[in-house]
């Protein structure tokens, strides 16, 4: 195992470590951590067993391994970018319905105390 391997390595366990102590100390939900969780162990996959991400290079045609790693990063920084606008958007609905809720709860509240 070379230097840059054992690099590697260090840097994605320390990445595993921050995701999952994040998950435990409740900074973000798990359900909102598991592509995280999932580029970690890749990360660590790929440290220890670096003919993994080559073999996936070339199987798929790019010249370098370097540029099918890059291709991955985007994908899923594309994808948690999709899954975060996702929920933006059921929020921002769900927001829509509370206000709605709260505003007949106060205005059924307001013609109740001005009957009496």
């Amino acid at each position: 195992m070379d230097i840059f391997s054992i690099v590697m390595l260090i840097a994605a366990i320390f990445f595993l470590y921050f995701v999952i102590r994040n998950i435990n100390k409740n900074t973000f939900l798990l359900s909102n951590a598991w592509l995280w969780l999932l580029i970690a162990a890749g990360l660590v996959v790929f440290a220890l067993i670096p003919s993994i991400p080559e073999y996936f290079a070339q199987l798929l045609g790019f010249q370098l391994t370097s540029n099918f790693l890059l291709f991955l990063a985007v994908f899923f920084l594309l994808l948690q970018g999709l899954i975060h606008s996702i929920q933006s958007s059921k929020q921002h609905t769900q927001i829509i319905t509370l206000i709605q809720e709260i505003s007949m709860l106060k205005s059924k509240e307001e013609q109740d105390h001005h009957g009496e």
